[in-house]
């Protein structure tokens, strides 16, 4: 298996944990229980596809819809070659596409450390006041605003629905500033995702010595290859501090409903 197979695999695997699967060949589709956010339901394709899909994707559309669900992919460009020009054919659009990076033991580099930044690691057994500032620091930083504030019945289920996930909180002079977390690892990877720092933050390091800090608990862990998507080259070079390289494109599509 390349390692280009072995990514694919451990994401579609990944988010087979997380999420109710749904095989409709040459494809499995994910389907977070509650949540019709977009990033928590798509489809991911199984093996490179082939011949004429207009079958398949007409089921695949029917699913989504019987699940009240946008029709979206994420995969690998490089994995599956062949599959972008055929959803862009079929009435898919280009979502997003990014730079997918992977670090091993081998190249993981330690980073400055940040004068008077703290980083808690939050495991399952988390404080949900802990749990509930992860989701505000990550609402605002993703968002650029603040949400309503979350309950503990949210945080709690956030919890639940991640088991395995480990939680990254930083805090710069006692204030929440970052945010990320390491997904539960699979056959020696793991994914750092959802790392963001809050505006009057950023551009003082604090993303690059969190990513470094899920880097040194992936590899206390004994795993391989820890990975994550850059949305570009700047983002990029924050993580190349720590040792990441990039190796392929992930890209995401999605059929956006008639207007």
């Amino acid at each position: 298996m390349t390692t280009i197979e072995r990514l694919q695999t451990y994401l579609r695997q990944s988010a087979g944990q997380r999420y109710q699967a749904v095989v409709v060949p040459p494809f499995s589709l994910f389907f977070h229980p509650s949540d019709s956010f977009a990033h928590f339901n798509y489809a991911i394709p199984n093996e490179p596809p082939a011949g004429d899909l207009t079958a398949s994707l007409a089921a695949l559309r029917q699913t989504f819809a019987a699940q009240d669900r946008i029709p979206r992919f994420e995969f690998i460009a490089e994995f599956a070659p062949k599959l972008a020009s055929t959803l862009e054919a079929g009435g898919f659009q280009l979502e997003s596409q990014t730079m997918l990076m992977v670090c091993s033991p081998e190249q993981y580099r330690p980073v400055p450390t940040v004068p008077q930044l703290t980083i808690t690691r939050l495991g399952e057994q988390a404080e949900l006041a802990d749990i509930k500032t992860v989701m505000a620091v990550q609402h605002q930083g993703f968002n650029g605003s603040q949400r309503k504030p979350v309950t503990d019945e949210e945080a709690a289920n956030f919890q639940r629905q991640l088991a395995g996930t480990t939680y990254f909180l930083a805090r710069l002079a006692g204030q929440p500033a970052a945010a990320g977390s390491l997904i539960a690892p699979l056959d020696g990877l793991a994914e750092i995702a959802g790392i963001t720092t809050l505006p009057p933050y950023r551009r003082r390091g604090i993303a690059t010595a969190l990513t470094a800090a899920a880097l040194q608990v992936a590899f206390d862990q004994g795993l391989e290859i820890a990975l994550l998507t850059a949305a570009d080259e700047t983002a990029g070079r924050i993580y190349e501090r720590a040792g990441f390289r990039p190796v392929a494109t992930a890209l995401a599509y999605v059929e956006l409903p008639d207007t």
